[in-house]
């Protein structure tokens, strides 16, 4: 093979390469560009208080109905608490962090009263 035909070969697997990068990596965005993350995080009402909810494509993946790291089976006081402590379980599994737990410190550092 010619070093010009072995030259294209490479320039193509290169862009090929490339437009695969983007593709994938931009696979989450929409037309927005606000994204269609596959996580959600829902608070719901108990009988104690608050609960929250993660969703994988609408799917319950975990349902919390107490407050996580403490004794006890106490719900959130409010829905921004249980949004709050939520949205820090979302991140841990976005980073691949399982089990997601949640210690009292980070209870603490959210501003979350137990």
């Amino acid at each position: 093979m010619s070093s010009k035909k072995k030259l294209i070969v490479i320039i193509g697997i290169l862009a090929f390469a490339a437009v695969t990068y983007i593709f994938l990596s931009k696979g989450d965005i929409g037309a927005d560009g606000k994204g269609l993350r596959r996580l959600k995080v829902e608070a719901f009402k108990v009988e104690s208080g608050w609960g929250y909810r993660v969703l994988d494509k609408g799917t319950p993946i975990i349902e919390q109905r107490s407050v996580p790291g403490i004794p006890g089976n106490n719900g959130f006081k409010d829905e921004k608490s249980a949004l709050k402590t939520a949205k820090l379980v979302e991140q841990k599994l976005e980073k691949g962090i399982f089990p997601p737990s949640i210690s009292m410190s980070e209870l603490d550092s959210l501003g979350i009263d137990y």
